[in-house]
């Protein structure tokens, strides 16, 4: 009884020691999941991405079901809610809230569309892909530990999970939503980094260290002092 007492407690516990916006994702993902296999509605048909259904008959909830379902509980689902976790709570802490969350919807709104349009009923793998990707371009060139004990630099990780993902599925057709993921980050990495210093460079101008940061992304200014792609 006491175990059983505890375990609502130990819940809550890791709840509260998350980060207030990756809470909320997380909490999104549990309850989605348990709608899911409540059996009240039918997965494919209500929670999916349908861009016909949200546009025309305003189904709005639709691509954030899609992008908090991770799928039945197993393995593969465990792995995702850890890596969501992990570089959810990384990507918060150097970035802040209110950008996170941003980011968060600009993507949301970015593989709703993409994803629609290439027919991925599900967009959550390839939004922690996005997370994981946006973590890398604060440090793309540090080094970090990968599977096996290989070490790889911080931008090779969305890749080489990837290819981790690839093999244990045994399709290629297993990396699409993650291909997606990447490129809708990518997206936003080079509108608000990217294009911001091509236009700098071709005024004449240099990057300044010490100058205010661009407020065009959820991601351009960090707490700590980064741009989010400037290591």
């Amino acid at each position: 009884d006491d175990d059983d007492d505890g375990e609502p407690g130990a819940v809550a516990a890791l709840l509260n020691g998350l980060p207030p916006c990756l809470r909320a994702h997380v909490v999104g993902v549990a309850a989605t999941t348990a709608v899911a296999l409540s059996g009240i509605v039918d997965p494919n048909v209500a929670l999916a991405l349908d861009t016909p259904r949200t546009i025309g008959k305003l189904q709005l909830w639709r691509p954030v079901t899609a992008a908090c379902f991770l799928g039945p509980p197993s393995m593969g689902t465990a792995t995702s809610l850890y890596l969501l976790v992990k570089y959810g709570r990384e990507l918060e802490a150097a970035v802040g809230t209110d950008p996170f969350a941003k980011f968060l919807v600009l993507q949301t709104v970015l593989l709703a569309i993409l994803g629609g349009a290439m027919g991925i009923p599900f967009t959550g793998n390839a939004l922690i892909t996005a997370v994981i990707y946006a973590c890398s371009r604060l440090e793309p060139f540090g080094n970090i530990q990968f599977q096996f004990g290989i070490t790889l630099k911080y931008w090779m990780l969305p890749f080489g999970l990837m290819a981790v993902e690839m093999l244990q599925q045994q399709s290629i057709a297993a990396v699409l939503p993650h291909v997606v993921g990447v490129l809708c980050a990518h997206f936003h990495h080079f509108f608000a980094v990217v294009w911001p210093r091509i236009v700098l460079e071709e005024r004449g101008g240099g990057v300044d260290p010490s100058a205010p940061k661009s407020k065009a992304s959820p991601l351009a200014a960090t707490r700590v002092g980064r741009k989010l792609g400037s290591g």
